[in-house]
């Protein structure tokens, strides 16, 4: 086994660079104008100022220190402390590294790109960002997604510039598809009417899916037009708290293909599917998705889903993707 690789910030502080966490195809719509991040959140505008690059952030403190700066939240209408919520900065993430400490990848990947954090959105706003998200890039999601808000939100202007707040699922519901169309959402139209018809009519409940456990809250999400087993895993894991999902796209499998093929060493068939299975741009399978998302969580335990985000985020610097 590799040699653990220590993490020289898992003490006192935490690391967090809102920049690379922003950039890193969780939230779709953030936009830097000068020095501020805007971001929409639900009914809210989000903004933070980051007055240095290298972040350092003070636990259970609202101001966060830089070396020769600090960053600066606002948020429209009032939402105090909200970095705490979106950025995940109560998590424990001593003990989340540590649980990775024996996984060189990781650990090199945790290490590569200090201050990367899991972000924890609205979940209303990220059931239908990743029902927009199938089969198509960053750029046509954030342009999806604007277009709804420009459309169907809310105006509000901060720093004499123009925001508009994230649709309502009752609005999204009200709305026809030739509406939605007009929007680019393509055949994604029945799956955006579909979510918004579940929430309204309250098959997806979020008090209830945050107390199932993972698999239960999974199988509601399947039953949903539009949502498989990836978006599930994504709306699980960026807005529903379940730390073990571990959403699987094409960059995910070449990682789980290329890296970890020796997870598959035991003899029985569905292991053989993924050891023999030639690395292709096609899209696995169903039945390939399941194997690999159990193998996976199985391996990285419960908070899986902070190694896919370090794992993710590594193979597409690696190719020299764009965010």
């Amino acid at each position: 086994m590799s040699k653990p690789l220590s993490h020289p910030y898992a003490n006192d502080y935490s690391y967090f660079n809102p920049e690379i966490s922003i950039n890193s195809g969780q939230m779709f719509l953030w936009e830097k104008h000068g020095s501020s991040w805007y971001g929409i959140y639900g009914e809210y505008v989000l903004k933070l100022t980051d007055s240095r690059s290298t972040t350092l952030v003070k636990k259970n403190e609202h101001k966060i220190a830089h070396d020769n700066g600090e960053i600066k939240f606002f948020s429209f209408p009032p939402y105090p402390y909200w970095e705490r919520q979106v950025f995940r900065l109560d998590d424990d993430i001593d003990e989340i590294f540590s649980s990775f400490s024996n996984d060189v990848l990781v650990s090199e990947s945790i290490s590569k790109y200090p201050g990367l954090r899991l972000m924890r959105q609205e979940p209303h706003q990220c059931m239908v960002s990743f029902a927009c998200a199938s089969n198509t890039n960053i750029l046509m999601i954030r342009r999806m997604l604007k277009n709804l808000c420009t459309r169907f939100g809310n105006k509000i202007t901060i720093d004499n510039m123009k925001f508009f707040t994230f649709p309502s699922a009752e609005r999204l519901n009200r709305v026809s598809n030739e509406e939605l169309r007009l929007c680019g959402l393509g055949y994604r139209t029945k799956a955006v009417k579909a979510v918004a018809e579940a929430i309204v009519n309250d098959s997806l409940n979020i008090h209830s899916l945050l107390r199932l456990p993972y698999d239960d809250a999974k199988n509601e999400l399947l039953k949903i037009h539009g949502i498989g087993n990836k978006v599930a895993d994504c709306i699980l894991l960026f807005s529903l708290d379940k730390l073990e999902a571990f959403p699987i796209d094409i960059w995910m499998a070449r990682v789980l293909y290329l890296d970890y093929r020796w997870l598959f060493n035991n003899s029985n068939s569905n292991e053989n599917l993924i050891r023999n299975r030639k690395l292709s741009y096609e899209k696995i399978t169903a039945h390939e998705y399941r194997i690999l998302s159990k193998k996976a969580r199985d391996y990285f335990g419960k908070y899986s889903g902070y190694a896919q985000q370090y794992l993710f985020y590594n193979a597409r610097q690696r190719a020299g993707k764009k965010w």
